[in-house]
């Protein structure tokens, strides 16, 4: 605990005295490395990575109800972090911020792991995806939107500003949009099955 107090107060020192814009850039690097990163993981275990035209082409809105809001919590971390000096409680508030950034990322990345093949970047389901109750998703029906939710509200607390609610509120609406609509397609393919996990498992928070 004094360690950690230690370090934020050290980070509050560097960056009171620099007055520039380290953490602006931070910021968009980890994102960058993150968004390589996630895209290498899944395609290494047999995803096939699929870009907008077959976004636009399958006729998934719900794509565009989570990437528009995502893009509007990155712009309002970059309004945020421009040019912006921190006082202490706000360098606190800005390093929580980068924490549930960094869990976010790394839970995405175990269940993406997790996933393999099956991971569909669409509200859809593909001929040949199974359905996987085990591990993770024992504990809980959707951890891929878990963990981009804690990502999320990570950035949203870094930008810590209006615009960053308004889009994390957009966020959640586009998110529970697209989980109604994923598990319709769900229901369709696996029947009784996956209505009867829907029964066991939590959609997005595991039980205690």
């Amino acid at each position: 605990m004094v360690f950690s107090l230690f370090l934020v107060m050290l980070l509050y020192s560097y960056f009171m005295m620099e007055q520039n814009q380290t953490l602006l850039y931070l910021f968009l690097i980890i994102f960058l490395g993150y968004s390589f990163i996630s895209l290498s993981v899944s395609r290494k275990y047999g995803a096939v990575i699929m870009g907008w035209p077959s976004v636009i082409r399958n006729k998934d809105y719900t794509s565009f109800l989570i990437a528009i809001p995502e893009t509007g919590l990155i712009f309002s971390v970059l309004i945020s972090l421009y040019n912006e000096i921190f006082g202490f409680y706000e360098m606190l508030t800005v390093v929580f911020g980068f924490i549930l950034m960094f869990v976010g990322m790394g839970f995405n990345l175990m269940v993406r792991r997790e996933l393999g093949k099956n991971w569909v970047p669409l509200a859809k389901t593909t001929d040949n995806q199974e359905l996987i109750t085990s591990g993770i998703y024992s504990r809980v029906r959707h951890p891929f939107y878990t963990s981009i939710l804690i990502l999320f509200l990570g950035v949203a607390i870094i930008a810590w500003n209006w615009y960053g609610l308004f889009f994390f509120i957009f966020f959640i609406v586009g998110l529970l949009i697209r989980i109604k609509k994923e598990e319709s397609e769900l229901i369709l393919k696996f029947g009784e099955k996956y209505e009867n996990y829907m029964e066991k498992t939590p959609k997005l928070i595991p039980r205690l």
